[in-house]
This record gives structure tokens, sequence and C-alpha cells, in this order.
């Protein structure tokens, strides 16, 4: 579990702290308060020894540069994508200056540097590139002091996918292993990823909390099943209480297939993290309030810490109604906000929340 986190020089954070962090966290700002950020800070934090899990931070937000033809001497016909990196950095420019610093010191450290630097050609990735397509950077990824993985940056400032795919430590470490974790966007889940979730957890007890959740929107769903069909219309489909038939998740609405998405994946990451971008998409706000006490027992009982994002009034609302039913250290609110130019997190407990609300004060 983090209980503090420093981002310098990632995206919108030029050097902020946040601390006291809880068991589960929502976090709200203004567009561009850097929310986003925040979660995707920690997701490759946990993840520090991944760096593949820059690609698909980069693919969330289409940061795509053109598609070339591979060099490799023996695939020259191979189509990688390649993705512009210069984004990640709060100056929006690549120069050897350049070091982005993620870090948690308290209970168990962790820490992540991502840096470009003069690129050192030794090592098979770097030795199957034509040097004219070499910016004269490498991206590395350090997550211990002598621990680091290097990738190659291309001529127009972006990297391939495939160096992320066989990228690896020279000296890999024998006692780092990344938590659980998933991240979910306010885009639609694949139903492959819907299945890798499923297969999971399927004929364990957690399979029986999965429907309990669904029937917070439909109190009828009896139970849930994968078909051959490869989508998430028509290739999930719920059993409900008198139909004799069942019924395809396409046809029951957003809600049900968000709350779906939402329950696989916290059952799924039991002694990890859950990180959730806008939270209350596709939601009627008369659920939320029963959303967030799944949430919050979920993760305490599975020891799961979340974080996520909202810019609701109703999703804060039932946030605080929900923390009303548990211990109310479990939860906190924080506000991202601007103050002397730098981005500032103001936390909210339970008592302070409730108070807010009570008083209409604005804490979005």
């Amino acid at each position: 579990m983090l209980y503090d986190l420093t981002i310098q020089n990632y995206r919108s954070f030029k050097d902020f702290q946040i601390d006291g962090l809880a068991r589960v966290n929502l976090i709200v700002g203004s567009n561009n308060s850097g929310k986003t950020s925040l979660l995707e800070a920690i997701y490759l934090l946990v993840n520090q020894n991944k760096p593949q899990c820059l690609i698909d931070l980069l693919d969330n937000r289409g940061e795509i540069a053109l598609t070339k033809a591979s060099t490799l001497s023996n695939n020259r016909n191979l189509i990688s994508p390649t993705y512009q990196i210069k984004h990640i950095f709060h100056t929006h420019q690549l120069s050897f200056d350049q070091t982005i610093l993620l870090e948690s010191q308290k209970d168990r450290p962790l820490s992540l540097q991502i840096e470009l630097s003069p690129i050192n050609r030794q090592g098979q990735l770097f030795e199957d590139i034509q040097d004219e397509e070499l910016s004269g950077f490498e991206l590395s990824f350090i997550y211990k002091p002598d621990e680091q993985i290097r990738i190659p940056v291309l001529d127009d400032g972006s990297v391939e996918t495939r160096f992320f795919r066989v990228a690896k430590s020279p000296r890999p470490s024998l006692f780092i292993t990344a938590p659980p974790c998933e991240y979910l966007t306010t885009d639609n889940i694949t139903f492959k990823k819907l299945a890798e979730l499923w297969d999971g957890i399927n004929l364990t007890p957690k399979e029986d909390e999965v429907v309990r959740a669904l029937q917070i929107l439909e109190p009828d769903v009896e139970r849930i099943s994968f078909t051959s069909r490869q989508t998430s219309k028509s290739g999930i489909i719920i059993k409900m209480r008198g139909q004799r038939d069942p019924i395809p998740l396409g046809s029951m609405g957003d809600g049900i297939r968000r709350i779906l998405t939402l329950a696989m994946s916290a059952v799924n990451v039991e002694n990890g993290f859950l990180l959730i971008d806008e939270i209350d998409t596709g939601l009627y706000y008369e659920v939320q309030a029963d959303m967030w006490r799944l949430i919050l027992e979920t993760a305490q009982r599975l020891n799961v810490q979340v974080f996520a994002t909202t810019h609701s009034w109703d999703c804060v609302s039932a946030f605080q109604e929900a923390l009303g039913n548990v211990n109310s250290e479990i939860g906190k609110l924080f506000r991202l906000d601007m103050k002397y130019g730098k981005i500032r997190a103001v936390e909210y407990l339970a008592q302070d929340l409730k108070i807010a609300l009570q008083q209409n004060i604005e804490v979005r």
C-alpha cells in the first residue's frame, strides 16, 4: 500500500507530493488539474520493472507517431507501432537533462526514474537498428541503483512497441515482483481483457461476488457466462431470474457493463492496486452509493488500494454516504488544485467531507 507519493517532471506535475494516502482515495479537481496523470504515475511506479506499461498509457492518450517499417535485418517488412514520448515530460521536450522521478518512501519504499540519456549502443536492441534511425537518446527505466532497462529512441523522438516487448534488465532482480494492478479508463474494456479477468475468478467464490455486484443495478441477475463470440456485447451473457433464455450484456446498457468491469477488476487484484479514471462513467447517481460500498468493502477485505477520479458532485456525495457505513479512515478525498504555480493536494477526511457537503462547499 502506498502512503505517500512524489512525482517530479511527469506531465503536468513539475514537483508534487501527496501524503496520508488511504485504502480508498477519490481524486477530484478541475480539468487539466492532473487527475489522470496521478493515476498514470501510480501505474508506472507499482509496475516499476515493467516499462511496457508506458506503452499502455501512451496508447490510452493516443500519443501515436507515424507507423514505420521495422529495420531489423531479418524482419524488414514488420510493421511496429511507434509512440511519441516527449509529452510524458513536464516540458514536452526531449533533452539530456530530462528525468522523471516517481517515488514512495513510507512502509515499503518504491522508486522509478525515467530519464533521457546519451545513447549507448551496447546491447542487442541497439545493434539491430541502423545509425541513421537513432536520435542520440535512449530512454532508461531505473528501478534500483544497479538495475535499469534501456529503450532506444528513434530519430523522430518516438519509441517502437517491439523494443518494450523484449527489453530486459541486464541484471534482473530476483526480488521485484509487480503487485496485481488494473488501470481502468473511460473507454470500454475489450472482450479479450474481460475474458482474462473472468478466467482469473471462474469457478471460485469471487464469481459470486461479481454476480452480487451486478445485482446493484439488476437485482434479478443470477449467473454470468462467457461464450466463444469474441465481442463484449454478444460474448457475455447473463441469466436473469424469471427469464428462460440468457440476455447478452450488450442489451443491458452501459451501467451494468461498467459495474461488471469494476467488480471483476477489483476481485482480480487482491493485495494490489485498482486505478479507475472517471469511476462514475455510465452509472446513474442513485446506484453510486451502492457502488462505493462495493468498492470499500472489497478493498478492505482483499487488501486492495484504490485510486479513482471523478468530476461529479453526485459521485462525491455517494462516496461520503458510503463512508458512513464503514470505518471512516478507510477512505479520503483529495482535491488537486494550483497554488503558486504548483499543483497541490488538499486532503478531506470523511468528517471534513461530510461537513463540506452539508454546507454546499465546493470540493471538486
